[in-house]
Parts: C-alpha cells; structure tokens; sequence
C-alpha cells in the first residue's frame, strides 16, 4: 500500500524573535515492512544550516539553525511511502519460557535492553495494578498485552497536541490521556513485569476523511518475536497501518520539533496532518 504524508507545523510569534537550534524528527522509519520513495522539508525562514543525522536510537533527525530574527516559523514535511501489512503473531517465543510473565532476558541481551526496562514511573500503584491483570490472564505474556491494550483503551480519550506526557500513575489515576499518555502508561505497566518497552511517535493510517494528528503507540520485545507494536489507543497491534517517524525509551526525546527562541513573545501553535492512500 503506498500513502502520501504531508505535516506541517506552525509557530506565530506575537514579536520578532531568534530561533535556537530545532530538532526534527519527521522522518518515516524505514524497516522490513515500510520503505520511504521520497522525503521533502519545507521551512520558512529558510535556515542558515540543516544537519540530517542518525540519533543515538538509530532515528533520522534533522537538526535547523537559524540566523535572523522572525514572527514566523514554517514546516513542512512531505513523504511518499510503501507499508506492508503483515501478521503480528507470526512468531513463537523462544525460549518458551518468554510466554509467562515476568520475562527474564538472557544476560547479554538483559544489558543490551537496560534503557528500555527502566522502572522510572513504575509506581506501587502502578505495579499493584499491572499485576492484577497479568494474574487475570494466568500471566501469559500474550494475553497480558491484549488485556492492557483494552485496559487503557477504556479511558477516557482527549487530544492534546502539546505538552509532555501525563506521568503513568496521572493516567491511570484519571483514567483519562492522550495517544502519548496511553502509550507512557503501557510502558511502565510492561517494563514492571519486566518486559522492555519502547515509545514510538509517527501516524496511524485509518479513515482518511476522519481528522488527522500525529500519533504514539509501544514496541515491546519479545524473546523470539523481536520488537512487536502495540497502540491502546486503537486497542489494536501494529500489522501494517502504523507509520513511524522515531522510537526511544524516553518519549520527550523524540518530539517532532523541539526547540526554542530569545526574545519576549507569544507564540501560537498550529498543526496538520494528512495520510492518504494512493492508488495504483
């Protein structure tokens, strides 16, 4: 299936102000089943400079100086990609072991996962509950993250497209978050039974006459199934229809633009996004 994405993002700025350096991260993430045809980046001011890098998690960012002094910051991200959908539970655990919770990595690929199993957020209350779940299923790995997907999927939803995450014990406490709460929640609700886990930040291709908006899920790694998606939000698993842009085990790293500006102003934030599918 081949899509057409175009996110643009807008800044208005109430007085002239200098820009910082800004990070980007609006890249798709090619893998074995998404390979991008064409990429653009339309910004206004134009920069001074644009460094294209491959970050610490093996992400593509584009790092944007800027010289002079503006009421306006302009982007525009334009991609052409193909995305095969493919089956989620075409794989066997290995050891087997791995399909009863808690998971236990074997040393070297423990060590290797360090940074996606940090318990940063697990609070009691959130380790209580996701125990519970886990016993509710017989603590089958499987099983325990469909449970949790449809968990958090009960909450109440809202979109809010600015801001850092809810801490996952906010989340679960209110029962109520956006894309990215929900995702930051399933995260510290896997990494307390010992599964690593990942936040990832891209889009999600459903109805296209429906509104639009970036969006988050979780990867998990299983023994044997290697990193596998999961979106609470959708309370589905990722088979083809997930478009991703950036992963890390710390989601305020990978904010599709993040940057500041000197001066004394007020700034007012838009953005759109729009995945379509195109016919062939």
């Amino acid at each position: 299936m081949k899509l057409a994405i175009t996110h643009t993002l807008l800044y208005d700025y109430s007085n002239d102000v200098r820009l910082e350096p800004h990070y980007l991260y609006l890249h798709p993430k090619q893998g074995p089943y998404l390979k991008v045809d064409q990429y653009s980046l339309q910004i206004s001011p134009t920069p001074d400079f644009i460094s294209k890098n491959v970050d610490s998690a093996d992400n593509i960012q584009h790092i944007v100086f800027f010289n002079n002094s503006t009421r306006h910051l302009s982007i525009k991200a334009e991609s052409i990609i193909e995305v095969t959908e493919f089956n989620p539970y075409s794989f066997i655990y290995h050891p087997f072991e791995s399909s009863r919770l808690p998971i236990k990595y074997a040393n070297d690929l423990n060590d290797s996962l360090q940074s996606y199993l940090n318990r940063k957020g697990v609070t009691t209350y959130v380790d209580q509950t996701a125990r519970q779940i886990a016993a509710s299923v017989n603590w089958d790995t499987s099983s325990f993250l469909s449970e949790l997907n449809k968990f958090i999927h009960s909450f109440a939803y809202e979109i809010r497209e600015e801001g850092d995450a809810y801490s996952p014990e906010k989340t679960l406490l209110e029962r109520r978050g956006s894309c990215r709460d929900y995702s930051v929640l399933f995260m510290a609700m896997c990494r307390a039974l010992g599964i690593a886990s990942k936040f990832v930040s891209g889009y999600y291709f459903s109805d296209p006459n429906q509104p639009q908006y970036l969006h988050a899920w979780v990867n998990v790694y299983l023994p044997g199934g290697g990193w596998r998606g999961y979106d609470p939000t959708q309370n589905c698993l990722v088979s083809g229809r997930h478009i991703p842009l950036a992963t890390s085990a710390m989601p305020n790293l990978i904010s599709p633009i993040h940057g500041t500006f000197r001066g004394s102003a007020q700034s007012v934030f838009k953005a759109e996004v729009s995945v379509r599918k195109i016919e062939e």
